[in-house]
């Protein structure tokens, strides 16, 4: 299966629209805008820059001086994480999270850079630039349908380029925004069904599991009273330094401690199938 390009999109379902409307109408107004310094102590987009890091490095892909696009970057926690050398792209289903990431003084301080918002259906417009890496983190779980979402990204990366890719690992209903759950076998037959090829996948942040991971189950379901909860958690794993997160996390790994969510980086072929 190759990769497909952005043009000539079918129509979307009412029931897929009804998602994207929802998803749209959750994540606009002033979600991005309200406490952005609350994002400064995100342990989740901490732990997976540092993780994404790791990886990277070990197959000898260098951050600097490339063209990185995000796939659903939220809050730009992640994507302005890499060097200012990288030209940052952008896409979202939120024109409030758009608007809120160029106005973050952060941005300036890259050497180009592009936003914008995906189309009504969900397509996504194609960008002034190939990505040399493209991140799509905790978005597939959102999306009508997935497999055609990786396969539209497919098509952004210049051939040989990286995907790095994160979704949770939950129960149903853990998380009322999430219209699916994956396991790490579902997610990496998930990547190689997009015609993308499969380099590393992995199992991790086993950290915020048990106590942890329901610290932040308030403020899914909406219980402002107990939001507070959640915030206690992300200021006390920001502290904890990369290696001994590393450390406690290959503990938990060996007492058999379930990971929360999976990370998978593949490359898209630099020979496309018929």
């Amino acid at each position: 299966m190759q990769c497909l390009g952005t043009m000539n999109q079918p129509t979307i379902s009412n029931a897929q629209s009804a998602i994207l409307n929802e998803q749209r109408r959750r994540y606009e107004g002033g979600f991005y805008r309200r406490h952005r310094w609350r994002w400064l102590f995100r342990d989740d987009c901490r732990y997976r820059w540092h993780r994404l890091r790791d990886i990277l490095q070990q197959i000898g892909f260098a951050t600097r001086q490339r063209t990185v696009l995000e796939i659903g970057f939220g809050s730009g926690d992640l994507l302005l994480r890499f060097p200012t050398s990288c030209r940052l792209m952008g896409l979202e289903l939120s024109r409030a999270a758009v608007e809120a990431v160029q106005a973050d003084p952060r941005l300036a301080s890259y050497r180009e850079h592009w936003l914008d918002t995906v189309g009504p259906d969900g397509s996504l417009p194609a960008p002034p630039w190939s990505a040399d890496l493209l991140l799509c983190s905790h978005v597939l779980e959102h999306v009508p349908d997935d497999r055609r979402l990786l396969q539209q990204a497919c098509s952004l990366v210049r051939p040989g380029g990286l995907l790095a890719l994160f979704v949770p690992l939950e129960t149903p209903g853990f998380d009322p925004k999430h219209v699916r759950c994956y396991t790490t076998a579902s997610f990496a037959d998930l990547v190689q069904s997009a015609g993308l090829e499969l380099l590393h996948v992995e199992s991790n942040y086993r950290i915020c599991c048990g106590p942890a991971r329901w610290a932040d189950h308030p403020a899914r379901h909406g219980w402002p009273v107990l939001k507070w909860i959640e915030a206690v958690r992300n200021v006390a794993l920001t502290l904890i330094p990369h290696a001994t997160t590393l450390a406690i996390e290959e503990v938990l790994l060996q007492g058999g401690v379930p990971a929360t969510q999976v990370m998978a980086i593949a490359e898209r072929p630099r020979t496309l199938a018929a």
